[in-house]
């Protein structure tokens, strides 16, 4: 029966260093600032990017009193972009950009145009809680 508690002790020491090995090897591995690590399995930051301030392809054209309908027809096309909705009876439009020009990029070409009042974004809009 003198063997029983030595034998309880040697276990109990082997499964203690067993637990200490395992700890040691699990936090090396999971080291961030390890140089074996490769940029897709990095860390990514918690944070959301915060959404666009505007909708992506979609710009508000207004133009002055008095141009016609042709001539607005004519600089939309010219402007490549597609009638989604028109908001005030031949004044105000809500286009799309029909190629891969940024929103900005395109107002700035429908600015130009001495028949267009403004161009700008369709800005989102959100209430307040």
């Amino acid at each position: 029966m003198t063997c029983l508690p030595d034998l309880s002790h040697r276990t109990t020491r082997l499964v203690t260093i067993m637990m200490c090995a395992s700890a040691v090897w699990f936090s090396t591995s999971c080291d961030a600032t390890n140089r074996n690590v490769t940029e897709k399995h990095a860390l990514k930051p918690a944070i959301k990017s915060p959404a666009p301030r505007f909708v992506p392809y979609e710009v508000l054209v207004k133009f002055k009193d008095g141009v016609s309908q042709e001539r607005i027809v004519s600089i939309l096309k010219d402007n490549r972009t597609d009638v989604i909705a028109e908001i005030q009876q031949g004044r105000l439009y809500h286009v799309r950009i029909l190629d891969d020009r940024s929103v900005e990029s395109a107002i700035t070409q429908l600015n130009s145009y001495q028949e267009v009042e403004y161009a700008e974004p369709n800005y989102r809009y959100e209430t307040q809680k």
